[in-house]
């Protein structure tokens, strides 16, 4: 098969979709280099290309009118591209697939990972939320198969756009292979480089309101005089980081809370490793990766019920509503003051975890491309 891909996240994003993207795309290429891969992009940063392995070609903007609107170019006028490729399939990695897709035959393929714009409207301006849902209502009517990341995606699919069931492909992201258990010498390092305490309650995520960081501060306050972690929070950007600084501040908690917003990928599961334990108290999420990323490194997780993450999650793990602060602080202090219970779920996450595997993710894809053609 010949098989494009809009690549945007993939060569331009380091965090969520961008990840996905790439964990997916490099082990297509690993498990099936007899196929071709184009990868369609409006720009590309090379450190990310880099990232990527096997044979593929990029496919940038060439026209003088594509360089001067390149998101118009990969939003509308990409499908007019294909049949230079004769591409056999095309998969839209982030929720949408080029609008002029229907005028063309070639099938197209989409991954939803969450309906959040809908499910959480404060967070996006009324242009953002329009324009997604043009998007994304769009991937949903004309895509010949729906790729959700989860079952909690593929119900939010069908309850707002009346998507048919058998449309829809439930096939769980996996992260990269590199978020396994880290040696004590690897931790003590990173630890070293960012300042990290010797023990430390982790939270990964960006933060909007959604993620739900003020109640876990509010948690964390509860518990502090009883537990010799501190917590940490991990994170790119987001609309509240002000806001929850100020508040680390107003609590007097500057000693005993730590915000990181430049924890490089690579050091990232070195990060994991040294935690006692993952506090994920979020609001909603289409699938929930640090919850799998830390299982990866053996790390005790502490997660709400809400959105995907249960799936996540699995029944090993201590589920929490995510809205109580008083009974997150139950459950971390639960597992802070048991050393056997830390041991019994560090375990059974790492067991668990085998369910969400980038070889399973790549197969179960490849499957449905072949059930199109």
């Amino acid at each position: 098969m010949r098989i494009g891909f809009d690549a945007k996240r993939a060569l331009n994003n380091t965090t969520g979709l961008g990840n996905y993207a790439r964990w997916l795309l490099n082990a297509l290429q690993a498990q099936y280099p007899q196929h071709e891969f184009f990868l369609y992009s409006p720009k590309a940063k090379s450190e990310l290309e880099a990232r990527l392995i096997g044979a593929h070609q990029l496919i940038l903007p060439e026209t003088l009118k594509a360089k001067l609107w390149p998101s118009y170019w990969r939003s509308v006028n990409l499908a007019d591209e294909w049949h230079h490729q004769k591409l056999s399939l095309f998969h839209g990695l982030s929720n949408e697939i080029p609008l002029h897709s229907h005028r063309q035959k070639t099938p197209t393929v989409v991954t939803i990972h969450d309906l959040i714009f809908l499910k959480h409207q404060a967070q996006y301006s009324f242009f953002d939320r329009q324009l997604y849902t043009l998007k994304t209502k769009y991937a949903c009517r004309y895509a010949a198969k729906i790729i959700a990341i989860s079952e909690e995606t593929k119900q939010d699919i069908i309850d707002f756009y009346k998507v048919s069931e058998h449309k829809i492909e439930v096939i769980y992201p996996a992260v990269d292979a590199s978020f396994v258990v880290q040696s004590p010498s690897v931790v003590s390092k990173v630890k070293q480089r960012y300042a990290l305490p010797q023990k430390y309650i982790l939270n990964v995520g960006s933060f909007f309101a959604r993620k739900n960081q003020y109640t876990l501060i509010k948690a964390f306050l509860m518990i502090k005089d009883k537990v010799e972690e501190d917590l940490v929070l991990v994170g790119k950007s987001g609309n509240t980081l002000l806001k929850l600084q100020k508040i680390i501040y107003d609590q007097k908690l500057t000693k005993r809370v730590k915000i990181l917003t430049s924890v490089s990928n690579e050091d990232l599961p070195a990060v994991y490793s040294g935690a006692s334990l993952l506090a994920y108290p979020s609001l909603y999420e289409g699938f929930g990766m640090p919850v799998l990323e830390a299982q990866q490194c053996g790390v005790p997780v502490v997660a709400t019920h809400s959105g995907a993450i249960a799936e996540v999650a699995g029944p090993h793990s201590l589920v929490i509503p995510p809205t109580s602060a008083e009974e997150i602080a139950e459950k971390m202090l639960m597992v802070l003051t048991n050393s056997s219970l830390q041991e019994k779920m560090r375990a059974e996450g790492l067991a668990f975890s085998t369910n969400f595997s980038l070889q399973k993710m790549a197969a179960k894809t490849i499957q449905l491309y072949q059930s199109i053609m």
